[in-house]
C-alpha cells in the first residue's frame, strides 16, 4: 500500500508528526473505556484505540493522522483532543494544523444531546445570564452538563467530549499550572470530596472510575493525601481557589464558587464562579 504523504500544518510543522507524538505519550491502560476491553497489555494507544474512543472507523482516524484532505467535523476534533489528553494549546495547534479553524467556543446544544438530559429552557438561558461569570450545570459524578459560554472560555476543558471537572482538576497537568498552590487548595479540597461521593454512590461507575484514575496517577501525590488524609467534604459552597488562566494572561485572580439546587433539576449542580476583590 502507498503511503500518504503527510500535510504540513501552516507554520511547516506536520500535523501528522503531533498527533502520532500526542498518541504514543498517552498510556492506554490508564484509560478506563480501555482497560475494561482485557485484550491488550501493551501501553502503547493505537490507531484503533483512538477510533475506539472517538466512535469512528480505523480508517477515518488513521486518514486524521496520515494527513488525508478530508472535512473532519469540530465535533470528532474535539473527540480527538479529548482522547489523546491534548492540552488547550495542542487542541488550538490541531485546530489549525487541520482545518484552519479555532476550536469552537459555545457548544451548550451539543452537550445537551449527548449527556441525554434535557435541561429546561429557561435553566440553560439563566446559565448564559451569569455573565461575564462562569456557570456550568453538572451532576453527580461532576460530569460538566452544559456550560455558559464565558465558562468554556475560562476552561476550554469544557468543549470536549464528556468533560469531567474533577477529572481534570486533579489529573490535568494544566490544572496545575492554573491552580496556585494547587496541592493545598485544589487536591486537599477536592479529594474528601470525591471521598464523600464515593459512598455516597458505591455503584456509580463513572464516580469510580475517577477514584481509579486519580489515585493511579504517576506522580502519586493524590494517592499519598487521600491515604493521609481523612477530612470529608460535601460541597464546598464559597471555596476560593486562586487561578491563574490563559485567557486572562495568566494574571493571578482569586475566585469563589456558589453551589445551588435547580428546582428543575434536583440531582444537578448549577455552579456560578465569581471573582474576589
Amino acid at each position: 500500500m502507498t503511503d500518504i504523504p503527510e500535510r504540513p500544518s501552516r507554520d511547516g510543522e506536520s500535523v501528522s508528526r503531533l498527533l502520532r507524538a500526542w498518541r504514543e505519550r498517552v498510556d492506554r491502560r490508564r484509560i478506563p473505556e480501555l482497560r475494561m476491553r482485557g485484550h491488550r497489555v501493551s501501553a502503547r494507544l493505537s490507531q484503533a484505540d483512538v477510533a475506539r474512543l472517538t466512535g469512528v472507523s480505523e480508517g477515518w482516524y488513521r486518514a486524521l493522522e496520515t494527513g488525508a484532505d478530508r472535512e473532519f467535523s469540530d465535533a470528532f476534533l474535539l473527540r480527538v483532543a479529548a482522547a489523546l489528553r491534548l492540552s488547550e494549546t495542542e487542541t488550538l495547534t490541531l485546530f489549525l494544523g487541520v482545518s484552519g479553524r479555532r476550536p469552537p467556543v459555545d457548544r451548550s446544544d451539543r452537550f445537551e444531546r449527548d449527556r441525554a438530559v434535557v435541561v429546561d429552557p429557561g435553566t440553560a438561558a439563566l446559565l448564559e445570564h451569569q455573565a461575564p461569570h462562569p456557570a456550568y450545570l453538572s451532576d453527580a459524578a461532576w460530569n460538566i452538563v452544559v456550560p455558559n459560554t464565558p465558562m468554556t472560555e475560562w476552561f476550554p476543558f469544557t468543549l470536549g467530549p464528556r468533560p469531567n471537572l474533577m477529572r481534570w482538576a486533579l489529573t490535568a497537568p494544566e490544572a496545575r499550572e492554573q491552580i496556585a498552590d494547587w496541592t493545598d487548595a485544589c487536591a486537599r479540597i477536592f479529594l474528601p470530596m470525591l471521598r464523600v461521593a464515593s459512598h455516597r454512590a458505591p455503584r456509580n461507575t463513572e464516580i469510580r472510575a475517577i477514584v481509579q484514575d486519580v489515585l493511579t496517577a504517576e506522580d502519586g501525590i493524590c494517592r499519598r493525601i487521600w491515604a493521609d488524609q481523612h477530612d470529608v467534604v460535601d460541597h464546598p459552597g464559597g471555596h476560593r481557589l486562586r487561578l491563574r488562566l490563559p485567557c486572562h494572561g495568566g494574571a493571578e485572580m482569586l475566585v469563589t464558587s456558589h453551589v445551588l439546587v435547580p428546582a428543575h433539576h434536583p440531582d444537578l449542580r448549577f455552579v456560578v464562579v465569581t471573582t474576589v476583590e
